[in-house]
């Protein structure tokens, strides 16, 4: 079986996840994480936060863990598949 070479730009775009760090789509997960516990001490201490938003904005980050996860696991089992091909 013949592999073909693929470039960097094949691969730019993976299932509609960019993986081209130039490409800044919005805030990153650790300033999304930043700002959802600075708007949860703020609840804490009595200041008027917007629950719905606060309750999204978490919700978001727990869908973009999960979903990192699956990435990760789906990526380490084709390497692991690729490792054990026989060339």
């Amino acid at each position: 079986m013949k592999v073909e070479g693929i470039s960097s730009g094949d691969v730019s775009i993976i299932g509609g996840l960019s993986i081209d760090s130039n490409n800044e789509t919005g805030p990153s997960f650790s300033e999304r994480l930043s700002s959802i516990d600075d708007r949860i001490s703020a609840l804490a201490n009595g200041h008027n936060v917007e629950l719905h938003t606060l309750l999204v904005d978490m919700e978001q980050a727990k869908l973009t863990l999960e979903y990192s996860v699956a990435l990760r696991d789906k990526l380490i089992d084709a390497y692991k598949e690729i490792t054990t091909m026989q060339v």
